[in-house]
């Protein structure tokens, strides 16, 4: 059965579903909503069932932003008749990231596709999908999922898991699995708690920065959500929201973590 794997959603997949028993599903749809809800398995599984082979499918932007040289390719591919399987299927990541040259090369494609091609696009930020792009697309919305569909994901995985990592994924099962592979950044969260509570926090605000020397701009990414999670169950989310913000943009665009961290702090407690 389409989507026996997928947990949560009922109401759009029911919705997907009925589409596709009537012929009539979208050649260029838009899947939107938080990170790790399941948008990709759902965009997977779903290409795979209408071209009916997983070979016939590609995806792009699964770990940054598509090119205008993949998007080219894609295209290229895409144009070429399928020879096995009933067509062929395009899952593109991180829609709302891409260049402008990128989401214009794009743009051709989802104005005149194959009558054979299925595209899927995926946007964490639907306003920030380009709205030329998006008025070529049926959007389906995805929200977040109950603690107990998170739980009952990790523990279908067999993963171990922290309870706190349920209470910061804000029903992310892709962002709960994360911070279960990733300890470290319940321990931060801790540590920032603590450092809240120090009345020399001023001080100590270079010792909790240099904590993130050795992390990946993606482990500081991670802590950044949580910690919007964290605040978000707080009325001071008010004060740190933009800032927050504005330290991811830093990260995506080189910033060091550690001096990314280092700025959010001095900025919120001496500002």
């Amino acid at each position: 059965m389409l989507f026996s794997s997928v947990v949560g959603h009922s109401k759009q997949l029911g919705i997907i579903r009925e589409l596709v028993e009537k012929g009539l599903f979208p050649s260029t749809t838009l899947f939107c909503g938080p990170e790790g809800v399941g948008k990709r398995l759902i965009g997977r599984e779903l290409l795979t069932y209408l071209t009916g082979s997983p070979f016939s499918v590609r995806e792009i932007g699964l770990e940054k932003p598509p090119t205008i040289e993949e998007i080219r390719e894609l295209t290229e591919w895409l144009f070429t008749k399928p020879t096995e399987g009933k067509g062929k299927g395009a899952l593109i990541d991180n829609a709302e990231l891409m260049r402008s040259e990128a989401a214009n090369a794009l743009l051709k494609t989802l104005e005149e596709p194959p009558d054979y091609a299925y595209l899927i696009l995926i946007a964490r930020n639907e306003e920030g999908v380009l709205p030329t792009i998006r008025s070529r697309c049926r959007v389906f919305r995805f929200g977040r999922l109950s603690d107990a569909n998170v739980e009952y994901v990790l523990e279908r995985l067999g993963i171990d898991y922290d309870k706190r990592a349920i209470k910061v994924s804000r029903g992310s099962p892709g962002v709960a699995l994360k911070i279960a592979e990733n300890p470290t950044v319940l321990e931060l969260l801790s540590d920032f708690v603590n450092l809240m509570k120090s009345k020399n926090r001023l001080k100590e605000i270079t010792a909790f920065s240099s904590k993130f020397s050795n992390l990946s701009r993606e482990e500081t990414l991670l802590f950044l959500d949580s910690l919007e999670a964290l605040l978000s169950q707080k009325e001071t989310i008010l004060k740190w929201a933009d800032k927050i913000e504005e330290a991811r943009r830093f990260l995506r665009f080189y910033g060091k973590p550690q001096s990314v961290i280092e700025w959010l702090l001095i900025e919120k407690l001496t500002f």
